[in-house]
């Protein structure tokens, strides 16, 4: 039988970041966060909105630029308008908590859309992974706890209970 294996994409996280599926902050139902141009976060001036199907709720922005035609963009879990925050299971421009997030091997286990929880899926079910992956990417940056062999299971049992929220 064959193991199944994965080879490096090389995808940064930012490469997620078009559409983030968050908790809506005013009825805690499921609700998005998307980018209406350029989903880079380093592109400034780009309009971003969250809208909840359940509430009606909605907010629109758009991200600041620094002098170099750049967006702002900050690493830490202070939230200001327009401000890019990036990292962490929350979205990058509200700062609303993750819809796709559960414990997991006494850490949290998150992803901002379906696409990025099935890169995530495909890499830790892989018994076999590429090697010398790109520095920035995704599977690079992924903490030891998701990268464990011994943790597979209890992680892909994780995955497996956020794909269920879809259902």
């Amino acid at each position: 039988m064959m193991k199944k294996t994965f080879r490096n994409q090389h995808r940064m996280l930012e490469s997620f970041g078009y559409e983030f599926l968050v908790t809506c902050p005013s009825c805690n139902h499921y609700s998005k966060v998307i980018s209406l141009g350029d989903p880079s976060p380093y592109v400034p001036r780009t309009s971003i909105r969250f809208v909840c199907t359940n509430c009606g709720m909605s907010k629109e922005l758009k991200t600041k630029s620094n002098g170099y035609n750049q967006s702002i963009i900050s690493y830490g879990s202070q939230w200001k308008d327009g401000v890019v925050n990036i990292g962490g299971s929350y979205d990058w421009y509200f700062g609303y908590s993750l819809y796709l997030q559960t414990p997991c091997c006494a850490h949290t286990l998150w992803a901002y859309n379906r696409e990025h929880l099935t890169y995530l899926k495909r890499y830790v079910e892989a018994e076999l992974r590429e090697s010398h992956p790109y520095y920035l990417s995704v599977e690079s940056r992924l903490p030891a706890w998701i990268k464990s062999s011994k943790n597979r299971e209890a992680v892909l049992q994780a995955i497996e209970k956020l794909e269920n929220k879809f259902a």
